[in-house]
C-alpha cells in the first residue's frame, strides 16, 4: 500500500464513525487547551517576574552594610531561645579586600556617603549627595559616562556629576526644585555648565553665605572630569568622588562639627572618639559579581562573615517561588487532562479494531503487510491528537484573550504582588502553539501503538471467520 492510499483510508475510516471521533477528538480538544492555557500562565508569571528584575537595573550587586547587625538565635541549657543582636565585623580595607579574594566577585569598593556644599557663581548646591568609592571599581559597577571620564585613581578633587545633579543647584536665596520639575517632565534651565563654570566645595555651610560666617571658610576648587549616563534617581543626583579624597573631607568635616558640638556641650570625649573612629570604615560596601546566579552565594558567604548584605532581588525570591508552586500545580492539572485524553484515544482505537476485525482480515489476505496495517491504525491516532490539538489551540486563544481581558480576582491578585501595570494574565507564545500541535500527535500516536500491534497479531483466517 502506498502512502496516499493509507492516509486516505485513515481519513475515511475516521469520516466514517462521526460521532465516535467527534467525542475523542473533543476529549483532545479540551486536554491541550487546558495544557496550554495552564503553561501559559506560567508563562506570563515568568514574564512579570523578569520585568521586575529588570526594572530592578543592576541585579549582580550585593549591597554590604556596616552599620546592621546581624540577629543570630542562641539556645540556653535550660532549652529557653532568646535572640541576639550580633554587630558585624568593621567595614573597613581589610574588609573590602577580603571581598574581592571571593569567587565570582568581579569588583569591590567600599561606599562613603557625606553631604559637601558647592557654589557656582550666583548658583549654590547645599547639602549634595556625594558618594566616594573606589574608581577602579566604577566602570564594573556599571557606571557610564555620557560626557567626559569616569573617576580615576588620583583624581583627588575631579569629580564626576550625576546625570541630572546640576539641576539641584539654585540661585542664592530663590530655591526652585528644577530636579523635581524634570521628573514631571517639565522643561528646566541649566543653570551651571558644569564643565566649563568655575565650581568651589566646602565642608562647612557657612561657604555658602561668608557674610554670615563667623569664621573664615577657605574653599576647595573642583573640576567635573565627567558626566554620567541616566541610572536611577539616586545615582543621577548625587555626585561622586575618589574615596581617600572624600575620607580626608570626611575627617575635616567631622572636626568642625565636633568643635562646633563641644561649644555647645553637646558631645562627651567618648562620644568624640566614637565619632572620630567611625571615618576609618565605610557607611557601605558594593561587591560586583559576574551573573545572577553567583551573586546568591556570595551573598550567603558575605552573612558568614557575620556582614549584613542585601541583593536587589531578595525580596521577589519569595514570589518566585510562589510562582513555581502555581506553575506546578498548573501543570499537574494540565497533565491529568492530557492522561484522560489519551485513554480516550486508546479506547477508540481498540473498539475500532473489534469492529474492524473482518476489514483487518482481508487487507492482510490481499496482500496488505503487517507494517501497513500498524502504519493505519498509528496514522488514524495520530490524526485524532493532531486535529484535537488544532482545535484546542484555537480554544486556549480564545480562553486567553477572555483571561487577559476580564478582571478574575485570583489573578488580579498576583497582578498586585508583582506591582505590575501590565494586564497580561495568559501568554501564549510561537514556540507553546508548535509544542502544543506536537504533543497532541505524539500523545496520539503512543495511545494508538497497543491497539495497533493488537491489530498486526490478529490471525487473518480467524479475522475473515468473525461476524
Amino acid at each position: 500500500m502506498s502512502s496516499i492510499d493509507i492516509i486516505t483510508m485513515a481519513l475515511r475510516n475516521l469520516f466514517k464513525r462521526k460521532m465516535r471521533t467527534v467525542l475523542t477528538v473533543l476529549g483532545v480538544v479540551i486536554a491541550t487547551a487546558s495544557i496550554v492555557v495552564m503553561i501559559s500562565l506560567g508563562l506570563a508569571m515568568n514574564a512579570k517576574f523578569d520585568a521586575e528584575v529588570e526594572g530592578l537595573g543592576d541585579v549582580t550587586t550585593v549591597t554590604i552594610y556596616g552599620n546592621v547587625g546581624v540577629q543570630v538565635a542562641s539556645v540556653s541549657a535550660n532549652g529557653g531561645g532568646r535572640v541576639q543582636q550580633n554587630q558585624p565585623p568593621p567595614l573597613d580595607d581589610n574588609a573590602i579586600a577580603s571581598f574581592r579574594r571571593l569567587k565570582g566577585v568581579k569588583a569591590a569598593t567600599g561606599l562613603l556617603r557625606m553631604n559637601l556644599h558647592f557654589k557656582s557663581g550666583k548658583y549654590i548646591l547645599s547639602w549634595a549627595n556625594v558618594m566616594a568609592l573606589d574608581p577602579a571599581s566604577m566602570a564594573e559597577l556599571g557606571y557610564k559616562a555620557a560626557q567626559g571620564r569616569l573617576l580615576e585613581p588620583g583624581d583627588k578633587l575631579n569629580v564626576v556629576f550625576g546625570a541630572k545633579a546640576e539641576l539641584n543647584f539654585y540661585k542664592e536665596g530663590v530655591y526652585d526644585s528644577r530636579f523635581y520639575q524634570d521628573m514631571m517632565g517639565e522643561e528646566v534651565q541649566t543653570y551651571v555648565d558644569v564643565f566649563k563654570d568655575k565650581i568651589t566645595m566646602s565642608t562647612n555651610y557657612n561657604f555658602l553665605y561668608p557674610n554670615d560666617a563667623e569664621v573664615a571658610v577657605k574653599p576647595e576648587t573642583i573640576h567635573v572630569a565627567g558626566l554620567l549616563e541616566p541610572k536611577d534617581m539616586d545615582t543621577d543626583q548625587s555626585i561622586f568622588m575618589e574615596i581617600s579624597t572624600a575620607q580626608k573631607l570626611k575627617k575635616t568635616q567631622q572636626k568642625e562639627e565636633q568643635e562646633q558640638n563641644a561649644e555647645y556641650g553637646y558631645f562627651s570625649s567618648s562620644q568624640q572618639n566614637r565619632t572620630q573612629q567611625q571615618a576609618l570604615t565605610y557607611d557601605t560596601a558594593l561587591v560586583k559579581c559576574t551573573d545572577l546566579d553567583t551573586v546568591k552565594k556570595v551573598k550567603d558567604e558575605l552573612t558568614d562573615m557575620g556582614f549584613y548584605a542585601q541583593i536587589p532581588t531578595q525580596y521577589l525570591d519569595s514570589l518566585q517561588s510562589f510562582s513555581q508552586g502555581i506553575q506546578t500545580l498548573l501543570g499537574a492539572i494540565g497533565a491529568v487532562s492530557i492522561f484522560v485524553a489519551a485513554i480516550g484515544i486508546a479506547n477508540t482505537m481498540v473498539m475500532a479494531i473489534y469492529e474492524r476485525t473482518k476489514e483487518i482480515g482481508v487487507m492482510k489476505v490481499i496482500g496488505a503487510s503487517i507494517k501497513d496495517i500498524k502504519k493505519l491504525f498509528l496514522l488514524e491516532a495520530a490524526l485524532i491528537g493532531l486535529i484535537g490539538g488544532v482545535f484546542g489551540l484555537g480554544l486556549s486563544f480564545v480562553i486567553s484573550y477572555a483571561l487577559n481581558h476580564v478582571r478574575f480576582s485570583f489573578f488580579s491578585v498576583i497582578n498586585e504582588m508583582f506591582s505590575s501595570d501590565d494586564h497580561t494574565i495568559s501568554l501564549i507564545t510561537p514556540w507553546l502553539c508548535g509544542m502544543a500541535l506536537v504533543f497532541a500527535a505524539v500523545v496520539g500516536l503512543l495511545s494508538g501503538y497497543f491497539p495497533a500491534r493488537r491489530a498486526m497479531k490478529l490471525s487473518a483466517l480467524a479475522a475473515i471467520r468473525s461476524e
